[in-house]
């Protein structure tokens, strides 16, 4: 399956080339992954490129951004997508909190040439 994206990706490149065709754009991905954050402990989330949303799934977390003065308390069942580039910091408030993390590649990126 991948070495099957490989060749139709090199196809689309050859294409641009020979004939100026816009390069190939990049499908939309959305990768999750779970994390849980002990009562009363911090974690710090490093920002990956893409827009990312922190799902609470249980208990309270406290949200900031370095170098961001606001705040932001997240509950049960609540979502917060992140709308700063910095590292985030989640603090664990009453009880351990479990939530998942969303991070959506931005749509519309050129595949980049494999050949540069």
């Amino acid at each position: 399956m991948i070495a099957a994206m490989q060749i139709a990706h090199q196809s689309a490149t050859l294409m641009s080339r020979l004939f100026g065709m816009p390069m190939p754009v990049r499908s939309h991905v959305t990768r999750r992954f779970s994390a849980t954050v002990r009562k009363g402990a911090t974690t710090a989330i490093p920002f990956p490129p893409g827009r990312v949303t922190l799902h609470c799934r249980k208990g309270e977390a406290w949200i900031t951004h370095d170098g961001d003065p606001r705040d932001v308390l997240l509950h049960a069942d609540e979502s917060y997508t992140a709308d700063n580039p910095r590292r985030m910091t989640v603090h664990a408030l009453k009880t351990d909190c479990f939530f998942d993390v969303q991070v959506e590649d931005a749509a519309g990126v050129v595949l980049q040439d494999p050949a540069h």
